[in-house]
């Protein structure tokens, strides 16, 4: 499996002033519910999900998304913003068991 908390973050190239604009974001995540079980031990395989994801821009906060176990691996995850001004999106997020990242994008309006 590829590096837990890699995440691919998308935002068009070109932002017009004013404009309302899609994030898109890819977490490399194994979101495991806690409900299945090893097919080979039989054991119950635990919780590992992501429950915050948070979107900040310029240093001001844009929203937060709280998620649980009911979503789906390698969850994608998309928000809309308004273009004001040039800046850095910067993204955070964490899983349920410690672990924290965060992923930075330029976002260029002309």
């Amino acid at each position: 499996m590829a590096r837990i908390g890699r995440a691919i973050v998308r935002v068009p190239k070109r932002i017009s002033k004013g404009q309302v604009f899609k994030i898109q974001m890819v977490i490399t995540h194994p979101m495991e519910t806690g409900r299945r079980k090893d097919k080979k031990t039989g054991q119950p395989i635990p919780a590992h999900y992501i429950d915050l994801v948070e979107f900040f821009f310029n240093d001001q906060k844009i929203t937060t998304l709280r998620t649980g176990p009911a979503i789906s691996k390698n969850p994608y995850f998309a928000v809309k913003m308004k273009a004001t001004e040039s800046g850095t999106l910067i993204i955070r997020y964490r899983d349920n068991k410690g672990g924290k990242w965060e992923k930075s994008v330029k976002v260029s309006v002309s």
